[in-house]
């Protein structure tokens, strides 16, 4: 037995031994002993050394290798996550002579889309982060897709350059390379952009010989003065427009180097000649040298020995001086120190799994001589049938859970899809001819339209969404618009089954695809101009990280309650184990009962043991359980009274049950009613149920304004509704321009079906207020009482005979925290009928239609005046001042009524009364 026990011991030991070596080389894990290579996936940039080394980036940008010239890998640099699920990925790279690699590497947002900074990374020559040289961070002012500012890292004569694109301008910066190395980039050179261009790539350090090409598809070299010559394409030079220069570089012999998408080849400039332009590399001339290339997402690089690096997502190859092409290299062969590494860890994870069955062995044999308590029967037993079958339950759940959240993603992805013809003009569309309508009045507007739609949901979970568009024209798809600076107008776009059934069928599709940025899935729909011609395609995919995410939570949640449900359930089984079969039948019959609904069922066991307390606790939950119900019928009693549970926290109270008649509470809020013009009459002309379905859906569609900007329905007004406002004034006001803009939009969709629009007015204000309970025992009702109410009410009558949508008190421009963001006006003082002190009353115009705010805006000034002469009774100049308003604007109200007013007073004299105010009834 002593002999046994020392065995066990010392195999534990060693099991504990082998358990923490492998942990801490789990990593190795990833790969298999028996494999001698690692095939490429997602190369996208290769750079060589002076030693011939070769750098790839590689696994779709979230890794770089080092492989020797023979192709063994040497070493990978890993992505890592940021720590609010943002991704970071590389985008090009530079290695200098003692090693030292420079990355840009960039942080996108958790869907793989927005750029949140970008960073100039140096790695030691072993592959170990050594240190950041720069970094630029993006805001939703700077917002960038996918690629950042930051362009060609390059290292020249002992320090390494970078360009940083600042839109209107291009700022080359150095930095001395090499270990001792630690000062900070410095701006060197700074290239003014010609007048709307955008930079797409650069090379160079030597003011003379620096080349950047344009998002409209030109090159132009930069010179010490700081001008640009346009260098490709001269006039007269045999290209399109649709012959984009891509992946641009200098050769030591000063000479550019680029790939045409359109064309399929990699094509040779030298400035000194421009007019010559030499193909480098096509498909004829690789497939003479047995390669094949696809032109697809291809990616180049001048070698140190000169020859060209030509990358593709699987392979890579060399163009040499003589014109011919190596043959491809797919992947990056594992050294013999990382195989032996690989196969010692196996073996000795095979080894711990020996040493575990020896261990069971000693401990079944020697220890238990072959006899198992019944306890551990039941484990041995039941535990892998519970556990068996609560997986199987959970996966054929998680699995439709799985199915479902993915077909409401592709429905939902296609209805935005086809909501691509309502947001691209496909006339307009047609108009877009070349890269050089890049960022242009019409590019703009599109992206305007796309952002207004899919931006404005930041708080949502409603994110990571991917736009294109694209044209079709002449059998071919091309790109034209997307969440990707790095792409570029009209690069041909690869056909499949499904953009092939849009653009000629003009069906939607819906599929999926995975790249650098994760798992996606889009829907396609087509774009027609006014013929009805398919001029183009709207896409909108999403990143199912959240999703994935999502579904890992859950995952987790089921995998835990299995763990919880088996532990409970074996306890159970073990406690039954010491019962004897009176006591169980005894307990099942008074458990059945409970089942039943017989809540006063009462067990009774008395052989004081695990099964009598078993019988307690079942009598414990059935108390609990007849508390809960008593407590929920009395939260239903409660309920039918009703009170909204937005006046809850107002009114510090922890739950409805707590809420009593004549509760209440003052506060200082903004006070909003909102109301359909005309609805009268529109109504005599729709039926009840018409009725009914107008008032819903036009609640519906305004409603939500008020909860987004924190603000709470206090009532609806048949054709309207209260809101209260209990934060900053701002808050309220932006909701009332969002509801305005929104009425533009809802307008149009009216018009569509025929329907006539529909106005409305808004009143707000704010001033103290008393929040409270109304009603009797049987029906309570929250309600606010205050002298606001009425006078917001007031207000949103006065909107029609002033000409304005939204009209607000000194009290609001007052709480104002941002005045300066909002456009309003002064309207003065207004006489109210019924109220005893004149208000003073602003029209905000910030949200109405386009030529009106502008009117508003050019007129603010001079309508401000008048109403000042106004006001101290210079009837003449007011007047006067107003007419010249009313020439610029013959559309305000406001403007027109002051007018008469003026020209009557001026005409005939003030009443007693007048006191500079304006009446309106």
């Amino acid at each position: 037995m002593k002999k046994s026990i020392a065995a066990l011991l010392l195999v534990l030991l060693l099991l504990g031994a082998a358990g923490t070596y492998l942990s801490l080389h789990r990593d190795s894990f990833t790969l298999w002993p028996f494999n001698k290579s690692m095939p490429f996936d997602g190369l996208s940039k290769a750079v060589s050394d002076h030693q011939n080394n070769l750098f790839v980036i590689d696994n779709a940008k979230k890794t770089i290798h080092k492989l020797n010239s023979q192709g063994v890998l040497q070493f990978s640099i890993t992505s890592e996550t940021g720590k609010n699920g943002e991704v970071y990925r590389f985008n090009d790279m530079a290695v200098d002579d003692q090693g030292y690699l420079y990355t840009i590497r960039t942080l996108l947002d958790p869907y793989g889309i927005a750029v949140k900074s970008e960073q100039i990374v140096r790695y030691k020559p072993d592959g170990q982060f050594d240190r950041s040289l720069f970094t630029e961070e993006y805001d939703s002012q700077t917002k960038r897709y996918r690629l950042g500012s930051l362009r060609n890292v390059q290292v020249r004569e002992g320090m390494v350059y970078f360009f940083n694109d600042e839109v209107h301008q291009l700022t080359l910066y150095q930095a001395p390379i090499g270990e001792a190395s630690s000062s900070e980039p410095k701006s060197v050179y700074t290239i003014k952009l010609p007048e709307n261009k955008y930079v797409s790539e650069a090379d160079g350090y030597k003011p003379g010989e620096i080349y950047y090409s344009t998002r409209s598809g030109e090159i132009y070299r930069a010179f010490s003065d700081g001008r640009s010559e346009l260098v490709y394409p001269l006039p007269g030079l045999d290209r399109t427009r649709r012959n984009f220069p891509e992946s641009l570089h200098l050769d030591n012999q000063g000479r550019l180097i680029f790939i045409d998408f359109n064309s399929k080849s990699i094509s040779r400039l030298d400035p000194k000649q421009p007019y010559i332009i030499e193909s480098l590399v096509n498909e004829d001339k690789a497939k003479a040298s047995g390669v094949e290339l696809a032109f697809d997402a291809t990616n180049s690089s001048i070698a140190q020995d000169g020859s060209l690096i030509i990358v593709e997502s699987a392979q890579i190859n060399r163009r040499l001086s003589d014109g011919t092409i190596t043959p491809s290299l797919e992947e990056a062969l594992y050294s013999e120190a990382t195989r032996t590494k690989t196969i010692i860890l196996w073996s000795i994870a095979i080894a711990g799994i020996l040493l575990l069955l020896y261990a069971i062995k000693i401990v079944f044999f020697n220890l238990l001589q072959r006899r198992l308590p019944l306890m551990m029967k039941q484990i041995f037993i039941l535990v892998p049938v519970i556990a068996v079958s609560m997986i199987l339950l959970s996966t054929v759940i998680y699995t439709s859970f799985s199915k479902k959240m993915e077909e409401e993603t592709f429905s939902e992805l296609l209805l935005l899809a086809k909501n691509g013809q309502n947001l691209i003009d496909g006339d307009k569309l047609e108009s877009l001819t070349s890269p050089l309508d890049y960022n242009g009045a019409i590019y703009q507007s599109f992206r305007k339209k796309i952002q207004s739609v899919f931006d404005n949901n930041e708080q949502d979970d409603n994110q990571g969404f991917y736009k294109a568009v694209y044209k079709y024209e002449n059998g071919v798809i091309y790109r034209i618009l997307e969440d990707d600076d790095g792409m570029h107008m009209f690069n041909p776009f690869l056909q499949t089954p499904e953009n092939q059934q849009v653009v000629l069928q003009g069906k939607p599709a819906t599929g999926q695809w995975q790249d650098f940025s994760g798992e996606w899935r889009y829907a396609i729909a087509p774009i027609f101009n006014s013929a009805g011609k398919i001029v183009g395609v709207f896409e909108t995919s999403k990143n199912l990280d959240g999703i994935l995410k999502h579904r890992q939570t859950v995952l987790q949640s089921i995998i835990r309650n299995i763990a919880f449900i088996s532990i409970g359930l074996l306890l159970v089984l073990f406690l039954m184990t010491y019962v004897l079969l009176s006591s169980i039948r005894k307990l099942r019959n008074s458990v059945g009962e409970i089942a039943k609904g017989n809540w006063d069922t009462v067990v009774t066991i008395n052989t004081r043991d695990e099964v009598s307390d078993l019988g307690d606790s079942v009598n414990t939950m059935a108390a609990r359980i007849r508390d809960y119900i008593t407590k929920v019928e009395n939260f239903s009693q409660s309920y039918y009274r009703f009170v909204p549970q937005q006046f809850l926290r107002f009114l510090n109270k922890e739950s409805i049950l707590e809420v009593e008649l004549g509760d209440q509470v003052e506060q200082n809020m903004s006070i909003l009613i909102f109301n359909i013009r005309g609805f009268y009459q529109m109504s005599k002309r729709l039926s009840p149920e018409e009725n009914f379905n107008f008032v819903n859906s036009f609640l519906k569609r305004f409603g939500p304004y008020v909860r987004n900007h924190q603000g709470l329905m206090n009532k609806y007004l048949g054709a309207g509704f209260m809101a209260l406002f209990p934060n900053q004034a701002d808050e309220a006001l932006r909701a009332c321009i969002e509801m305005r803009k929104e009425l533009d939009i809802y307008n149009s969709h009216r018009a569509k079906v025929g329907y006539k629009p529909v106005d409305f007015g808004i009143g707000l204000h704010k001033g103290p207020l008393r929040l409270g309970i109304i009603g009797e025992e049987q029906r309570l009702e929250g309600n606010v009482i205050s002298d606001g109410v009425n006078l917001a009410t007031m207000l949103e009558k006065m909107t029609e005979p002033l000409g304005a949508s939204i009209l607000i008190t000194d009290y609001v421009v007052q709480s104002l925290e941002q005045p300066d963001s909002f456009h309003y006006r002064n309207l003065g003082l207004i006489q109210v009928e019924g109220v005893k002190e004149p208000l003073h009353l602003f029209d905000v115009y910030q949200g109405d239609p386009d030529t009106i705010r502008t009117l508003k805006d050019k007129t603010k000034a001079l309508f401000e005046q008048a109403v000042t002469y106004y006001q101290v009774g210079r009837f003449y100049d007011a007047r006067e001042a107003f007419l010249m308003v009313i020439k610029q604007n013959r559309q305000d109200k406001a403007a027109q009524l002051y007018f008469y007013i003026c020209d009557e007073y001026f005409q005939n004299g003030t009443t007693a009364e007048w006191n500079g105010t304006l009446s309106v009834s």
